[in-house]
């Protein structure tokens, strides 16, 4: 007995010592893993350079409407925000995040939540993360001294936009990388329209005004419409520019500048790879800031070590001209199109013969909104001359090919009712129409561009601004917007395991607007979850010819129909 006990203590020694080294091996891994992790996080971020920034303070008007910072200023004027920024980089960033920090930081928790529900946490979105990082390491080296100047004064300036693993400077960025975010998403979030004319008349001679139509629309949720912000920008030594867009944007996606050159962007995609550069909206903004004619903005351009693709309007109000660049880096032949016609259009595919074989351009074509809209916006186009009073009715449109009724929200329309911004512009006489919302159907308010973009002390000229779509204040709109309020109660419903309770709040919302896709979807679920397989199938093949951006959702819904026809 004694041998036996004498026995059994090496035995658990031994025991305990490997217990030992097992635990000293999961905290030297630990320790190994998260020296590697803070190693690859501290690598792959992003770090400003210093910058001095003249302080100002903070002045508000007694109304409350107006805010003055420096040279600076945010004014809200009815549903509009216009922001005034004056000076060098450094105070034209740091003015930039003093004063529309607010309004950056609603839209942020906006793209949040839709990000939260689309994707939810977990190893895949960790993992698309640390990707991302890789991917946009030392990235920010491509830009101009005086572009990182300013985005190093607009991120100090913003320290609430840190956090996340990501400093401020880092994350602000990512925002002006947004077109190559988007991308990597399945979905497409973001769909543009653009069109420019200027016709001669019938007798022949000069061209008339050159007229611009855009719209932009970002998929962020059928409730939430971002502030429309018009940035009026003076910076020193270049041209002043307006640009239509959001809090937190340097870059442009709609705008003209002094000299009357317009620019416009429309995301794409191709099978193209991911590049180093600059990205499309800073190009954008180098072509406002800097080309003088058509020809220069073209070089700019073809030049311009795009770090994604897309389409580009560019306009000369002085010469009546405009074109469509087509861009992606693997791509050589850069010619603009329509030139030298009276007409140029555009949504989110290309059509250059190099891009004929693109299997991602082919699917936005044949599988998204674009291929629909380009072929209603060229029959719209063709119908009459076009005016400013006509490109509003363009952009305005909701009917589909030979003037087919489309349902109020459909996706396919040029107008589905949930546009981001809607301009309409004369280059030739300096004057922006920008839409007041909600979509292309709120007023569209005129704005003096030679007085916005002048020094001149002198009031603007006396404008007409075009009134609201007849719809805005009808019955079928409100309609519209009851059944959206129906649409998010069936699905509250639904996700609390109330299936019958919340097909009879989509029931009524399908009576007020038959046509909302996502209405279709919830109802598909709620159908199969009740065991309705046939009305199941029926609502989610109207699905997705009502949505078809969603690229994601459009495949585990197909997904779907092929369970239910086993």
């Amino acid at each position: 007995m004694v041998r036996l006990a004498s026995g059994g203590q090496p035995e658990g020694r031994s025991v305990l010592a490997l217990l030992r080294a097992v635990v000293a091996l999961v905290v030297t891994l630990t320790i190994l893993t998260f020296a590697l992790y803070s190693g690859y996080l501290s690598y792959t971020d992003l770090s400003p350079e210093e910058v001095r920034v003249p302080t100002a303070e903070l002045e508000v008007d007694r109304a409350g409407r107006r805010v003055a910072y420096g040279r600076s200023s945010l004014t809200r004027e009815s549903r509009l925000w216009f922001l005034h920024l004056e000076g060098p980089p450094e105070e034209i960033g740091d003015a930039h995040g003093r004063l529309a920090a607010r309004l950056w930081g609603e839209l942020d928790r906006d793209v949040a939540r839709l990000l939260r529900h689309r994707y939810p946490e977990g190893l895949e979105r960790w993992t698309a993360d640390m990707v991302m990082r890789w991917d946009f390491r030392e990235s920010d080296q491509s830009l101009a001294p005086g572009v990182r100047r300013e985005l190093a004064a607009l991120a100090a300036a913003m320290p609430e936009a840190g956090g996340e693993r990501l400093s401020s400077y880092h994350r602000m960025f990512l925002d002006q990388s947004f077109v190559e975010l988007t991308r990597r998403l399945d979905d497409v979030l973001l769909e543009g329209t653009m069109f420019a004319a200027a016709a001669r008349p019938k007798g022949g001679g000069e061209r008339g005004n050159l007229v611009i139509g855009r719209s932009f629309f970002a998929d962020l949720g059928l409730d939430v419409e971002p502030d429309r912000l018009v940035t009026i920008v003076h910076p020193d030594g270049k041209y002043p520019f307006a640009s239509v867009g959001w809090a937190g944007l340097m870059g442009v996606v709609t705008g003209i500048n002094a000299r009357g050159i317009f620019v416009a962007l429309d995301p794409t995609r191709t099978d193209d790879a991911l590049e180093e550069g600059v990205p499309l909206p800073l190009i954008l903004r180098q072509i406002l800031e800097d080309a003088d004619t058509l020809e220069q903005a073209l070089e700019i351009l073809q030049a311009a070590p795009a770090r994604t693709s897309g389409a580009v309007l560019v306009g000369d109000g002085r010469q009546r001209r405009a074109a469509v660049v087509e861009l992606a880096r693997d791509r050589d032949d850069r010619k603009p199109r329509g030139e030298d016609q009276a007409l140029v259009w555009a949504t989110n595919h290309m059509l250059r013969e190099s891009f004929e074989r693109d299997a991602q351009n082919d699917r936005i074509r044949r599988f998204t909104s674009s291929g629909y809209r380009y072929d209603r916006l060229g029959e719209l186009l063709n119908e009459a001359p076009v005016d400013p009073a006509r490109a509003v009715a363009i952009l305005r449109d909701r009917k589909g090919l030979g003037g087919e009724e489309l349902g109020l929200g459909n996706r396919n329309a040029i107008d589905n009712l949930h546009l981001t911004h809607a301009v309409v512009v004369d280059a030739t006489a300096m004057v922006m129409w920008v839409g007041e919302g909600p979509s292309a159907l709120g007023r569209f308010r005129a704005i003096d561009l030679r007085h916005a973009l002048g020094r001149r002390q002198d009031r603007p000229a006396p404008l007409d601004d075009f009134p609201a779509d007849r719809l805005l204040h009808g019955e079928e709109y409100s309609d519209y917007k009851e059944a959206l309020e129906a649409l998010e109660h069936a699905r509250g419903l639904l996700a609390r395991g109330l299936p019958e309770q919340a097909l009879a709040s989509a029931s009524v919302a399908l009576a007020l607007a038959p046509d909302v896709g996502e209405l279709h979807r919830l109802l598909g679920d709620v159908e199969r979850e009740l065991g309705d397989l046939a009305a199941a199938r029926r609502h989610y093949e109207r699905y997705l010819e009502l949505v078809p951006g969603r690229l994601r959702d459009q495949e585990r819904v197909r997904g779907l129909l092929e369970e239910l026809r086993e």
